[in-house]
């Protein structure tokens, strides 16, 4: 049988714009990728007003300023006098006479309630344009750009949200899924009140409720250390912590895993000698319930020590196979003075 010959093809076009389609595509998605993780992540969040970008350098602050006039620069990396970038932003930010304001938050919590008003507080006093950044321009940006577009303009949420889009670097897998997790809590409260947003009511419930969605403890003693115990004598603390946020505590034996107990001992010269884990078991500890645990104390040698105890939470820990302090939230610790006699 004689195959019949080939149809000829009446569409090339269509070929080739396919193939210059995806060429284009690729090309524009490789730039995007640049421009995120190697150039500076640089957008205009309200043109005239707001801006985000990765960390700049000392160079790239004097073209912002000129580019877009910036007068304040919120720093969301914290201080750090002790690096070079930290060092050139603010050798930067003095040559050009701006104001620079540092906070400091985690790609990888929710947002530490102190911190967040605080950065609020910055940018209602700011004179602008007021420039956004963190290390990438991706996470702890992304979350601030939002909360700023629903806090001066009239952004939806959803429209906010887009502030923590891939295309801004930001990928909510692992711990960087909090600066999500942040407004999927704002969402629940709207819905929950049958409400929509607007600025005053997103102000109210991060100055009122947010608070207790994040780890909160009233933390006491149930038997002190005396002040004074013997050299290499072996003891133990009981000590309670009342859960005070409104959402509840998942125990777990694994010492990455939930919240536990955290304990250090630390000598005159402030030196850590001794510390650990308590408290790690399977369970969970409700608003208003009691989390009890015994903090062993092997000997020690004679000496003036402090024994510190707090909570640590490695469900919504910065880092993977790290923990997260209450205190980042503004809990505060046990702390007792002892001396060790012979």
């Amino acid at each position: 049988m004689t195959l019949p010959p080939p149809r000829p093809n009446r569409r090339p076009w269509l070929r080739w714009s396919l193939r210059a389609a995806i060429a284009l595509s690729a090309l524009a998605l490789g730039f995007e990728s640049f421009r995120i993780y190697g150039g500076l992540n640089d957008h205009a969040v309200v043109p005239g007003h707001i801006y985000r970008t990765a960390q700049p350098s000392g160079a790239q602050f004097d073209e912002l300023v000129r580019k877009h006039g910036i007068r304040t620069v919120l720093n969301l990396r914290g201080q750090a006098p002790w690096d070079d970038w930290y060092r050139g932003e603010s050798e930067a930010t003095e040559r050009n006479g701006l104001d620079q304001q540092d906070v400091t938050l985690s790609a990888h919590a929710l947002p530490f309630p102190s911190e967040l008003k605080r950065a609020i507080e910055v940018m209602d006093r700011a004179e602008w344009p007021i420039l956004i950044h963190c290390k990438q321009g991706a996470d702890r940006t992304g979350l601030l750009s939002a909360i700023s577009l629903l806090l001066y303009t009239d952004a939806t949420v959803g429209e906010a949200r887009r502030q923590l889009w891939p295309r801004y670097g930001h990928w909510p897998v692992v711990r960087t899924q909090n600066m999500d997790r942040f407004f999927d809590l704002y969402e629940a409260y709207l819905a929950e009140s049958n409400a929509t947003h607007d600025s005053k009511r997103l102000r109210s419930w991060i100055e009122t409720s947010y608070e207790k969605l994040t780890p909160r403890s009233e933390l006491r003693w149930i038997d002190p250390p005396p002040s004074e115990l013997k050299a290499n004598e072996p003891t133990a603390y009981r000590v309670a912590a009342i859960n005070r946020s409104e959402v509840a505590w998942p125990l777990s034996p694994g010492t990455f895993a939930g919240v536990h107990w955290s304990f250090t001992v630390y000598d005159e010269t402030m030196e850590s000698v001794a510390g650990g884990r308590a408290g790690l078991r399977t369970g969970s500890i409700g608003p208003g319930e009691a989390y009890e645990a015994t903090i062993p104390l092997g000997g020690l040698k004679p000496g003036r020590y402090w024994l510190a105890v707090e909570l640590h939470d490695a469900t919504h820990a910065a880092v993977p196979f790290r923990t997260q302090s209450f205190a980042k939230y503004g809990d505060d610790s046990l702390v007792a003075e002892f001396t060790v006699g012979y």
